[in-house]
């Protein structure tokens, strides 16, 4: 398998991996009810956020959150998913219109490289705001499979934009390379220099002296 073949394989895997990985949980906020030392702690009310919606559960009766609007984190990501879909289709164009292939790749790649990034950051900023909370609260954050799946998804992306942009192997012929210069006769003893070019001797004229090298001569 070429370089090339292998960078497009790639970039179709990061494509889906990210778009499966938009529907995976981020991360999960609950809170815990009941005495922490008797170990027997009721389930509170769960958030499982993924890049397109909050999820609720164990809600109590009676308690309602309303409207969450969503952050809408999967509509970059499926964009950048489609540009990497598009720049393997260009790849296989011919060689002289393959350019677009490559510089699609890195807008597909830039982009959901930066989307991942802003989920990442949310999460970081989830988590550190459960850490303030009191450990008595119960209140809880933990992050889910969907960050590990988009931060795979990216770094499979980069290296298959590497390999896309790799220049083709040059073919090499096979067994001893002979250089022949047309017009050498097998007998002749000319040098001939690596670059092929047959050197022979040069008589060199010889100019007449000068007025000012007979003088120096003192004739």
């Amino acid at each position: 398998m070429s370089r090339r073949l292998l960078g497009a394989v790639l970039l179709v895997v990061a494509g889906v991996a990210a778009v499966i990985g938009t529907f995976l949980p981020l991360y999960v906020q609950s809170l815990d009810f009941g005495s922490r030392s008797a170990g027997d702690l009721d389930s509170g009310p769960t958030t499982t956020v993924t890049s397109w919606e909050f999820t609720f559960s164990n809600v109590p009766e009676g308690l309602d959150f309303g409207t969450v609007q969503s952050p809408q984190y999967g509509v970059p990501i499926v964009v950048a998913a489609v540009l990497l879909a598009i720049a393997v289709a260009l790849a296989f164009l011919p060689e002289t219109q393959r350019l677009a292939a490559r510089y699609t790749a890195i807008a597909g790649t830039g982009l959901l490289t930066g989307a991942v990034w802003a989920v990442a950051a949310s999460i970081v900023s989830a988590v550190g705001n459960a850490s303030r909370e009191p450990e008595d609260t119960g209140y809880r954050t933990e992050v889910g499979e969907g960050i590990v799946v988009l931060g795979a998804s990216v770094v499979i992306a980069v290296i298959g934009v590497v390999l896309l942009h790799a220049r083709r192997a040059r073919p090499r012929p096979e067994g001893p390379v002979v250089y022949r210069v047309d017009g050498v006769e097998d007998d002749d003893d000319t040098d001939t220099p690596p670059f092929g070019i047959p050197v022979a001797e040069v008589e060199v004229a010889q100019l007449p002296d000068s007025p000012y090298d007979r003088r120096a001569d003192g004739t």
